[in-house]
């Protein structure tokens, strides 16, 4: 049986505390994750114009901070994977002996960083939220050296699909997570290694994705969904963008058991029979033939 890869994505859901992060590591792992995932922003790049600049120094990570999360989740058995904001944090990663990573969508067009990542790493994962085919077509091209590369089908919005038109903000629906958009980068790169990276509510989207044959899925998580973030700039609070779209811990096992379920039902991709299948059609072809 072939298993999809999944990926915990924390974000900004540890809210800058190391505990935190270290309580979703345990999450991730105990629910049978593959990998645990962080953002690795850089705290000299945040712009002094930017309104939520103490949130992102908040959350922002060091090299100090990484090998911390990465001995912890070692430890924990289940691996860590970080999403580099420039060269300098991609190197970061590399100094401590990193050789996977995740490229966000939003950096898919920064060819200094991708230039980087395909000299120097092995296993990449890259989002194409926001993208035209051509645009990803060209990221693909500029990765050629990267030995194990996962192109996953991604929708930028924040959550997508019906929980803003429940919170009455949008009127989106189901149709916008667009998972033939998945079928489309399969025909597209038939080479490569497609999944989903997800941020629609609930867990039946990354569970579909699978039946359709998603090689790695993508899925927020948070402790609680209605945690209160600190708002720096007006000193009142707000929910944060990651902790709504996120799923706690007892929906991310339930996800990772029906993808694992959704895997088994796949079964091997060959024209067989089941055993009981089998001793089915022998009692029936016995018994009308005689």
């Amino acid at each position: 049986m072939e298993k999809s890869i999944i990926i915990a994505e924390v974000g900004e859901c540890f809210n800058g505390e190391l505990k935190k992060a270290k309580k979703l590591i345990s999450v991730a792992a105990k629910s049978g994750c593959d990998y645990v995932k962080f953002q690795t922003l850089d705290r000299d790049a945040i712009s002094e114009s930017d309104p939520e600049k103490e949130w992102f120094k908040k959350v922002s990570l060091v090299p100090e901070i990484i090998k911390k999360l990465i001995s912890y989740a070692r430890a924990s058995k289940i691996k860590t994977i970080f999403t580099p904001e420039n060269i300098k944090t991609a190197q970061w990663l590399l100094d401590l002996g990193i050789k996977e990573t995740k490229i966000a969508s939003t950096l898919m067009h920064d060819q200094k960083l991708i230039k980087f990542l395909n000299k120097n790493f092995e296993r990449i994962f890259i989002s194409t939220g926001m993208a035209t085919l051509a645009e990803v077509k060209q990221a693909i091209r500029s990765l050629s050296n990267v030995t194990e590369l996962y192109i996953m089908h991604c929708i930028s919005e924040y959550p997508t699909g019906p929980l803003l038109e429940k919170r009455g903000l949008v009127a989106l629906s189901s149709a916008d997570v667009r998972l033939n958009m998945m079928r489309i980068l399969m025909d597209e790169f038939p080479d490569k290694l497609v999944g989903y990276s997800d941020h629609s509510d609930g867990i039946l989207a990354p569970v579909a994705a699978v039946a359709m044959g998603a090689k790695v899925i993508e899925k927020h998580i948070t402790l609680d969904k209605k945690t209160p973030i600190r708002n720096f700039n007006k000193g009142g609070k707000y929910l944060g963008t990651d902790h709504v779209l996120s799923i706690e811990p007892l929906e991310l096992k339930k996800m990772v058991e029906q993808i694992r379920e959704v895997e088994i039902m796949l079964g091997p991709m060959k024209w067989e029979r089941s055993k009981g299948e089998k001793i089915i059609r022998n009692f029936l072809r016995t018994r009308f033939n005689t």
